[in-house]
Order: C-alpha cells, then sequence, then structure tokens
C-alpha cells in the first residue's frame, strides 16, 4: 500500500496552502489526511470525502473537542 500524507500544523490557518506538507510518511504535523494512492482514487472523490469529514468533525458528534 503507497499513501501520501498532507499536513499542516496549528496556527497556520490562515496561510495559503503552500505551507501544507506532503510525504510519503507522516510529518508529525498537528493536522493530517492519509490518501492510498494504490487504490486509484480521483481528485474528485478525495474532494467529497474530505467534506464529508469536515461535515462530520463540525456538527457536533465528534466528542474528542474540548469545545
Amino acid at each position: 500500500m503507497a499513501s501520501i500524507y498532507i499536513g499542516i500544523n496549528r496556527g497556520q490557518n490562515s496561510a495559503g496552502p503552500e505551507v501544507c506538507l506532503e510525504g510519503s510518511s507522516t510529518q508529525s504535523t498537528d493536522i493530517e489526511l492519509r490518501i492510498d494512492t494504490g487504490k486509484g482514487t480521483l481528485r474528485s472523490e478525495a474532494k467529497e470525502l474530505t467534506d464529508n469529514i469536515l461535515r462530520y468533525l463540525l456538527d457536533g458528534r465528534s466528542a474528542f473537542f474540548p469545545e
């Protein structure tokens, strides 16, 4: 299984996408997205799935946030 990791650290949320780190292993960033590149995922599918994850995080069902 080949993967790509894309991540960003806290405090960089107002910067542009150029601050995101990308690599074939974890970048030890605060928030990371791992995509299994061996499954032929399309860019449009990655966007749709990532949007769904964001909706999950924002709708309040996640109990791991301190807010």
